[in-house]
């Protein structure tokens, strides 16, 4: 089945479309890890045909998940933790007032 990229750019412009916005993305990081093949996406794709996800699986995945986020976490704060230069703030935008004059 070939994607059609205007059907999908169309789909993504409605309102309720979060959700496959954050799986398009997902599966885009996905698509470009090399650990992610054949054997993965065939287990994606009959999650999708079935229509739902075993619970104890949506558990396990969730566990998942976040022992990856903590990794990512500890790995940020051992790049971060050697770096001398604390990182500047963003620079606060002026409050503009407008003001005007009756004349």
């Amino acid at each position: 089945m070939k994607v059609s990229a205007n059907e999908l750019l169309l789909a993504l412009r409605a309102p309720n479309s979060g959700w496959l916005a954050a799986l398009i993305c997902a599966l885009d990081e996905a698509l470009q890890d090399p650990d992610f093949g054949a054997p993965q996406r065939q287990l994606v794709q009959r999650l999708l045909d079935a229509g739902y996800v075993p619970g104890n699986v949506a558990e396990a995945a969730n566990e998942r998940l976040a022992r990856f986020e903590q990794t990512v976490q500890d790995l940020h704060m051992m790049l971060t933790a050697g770096s001398e230069e604390p990182i500047a703030p963003a620079p606060v935008r002026p409050k503009l007032t407008l003001c005007g004059s009756v004349a």
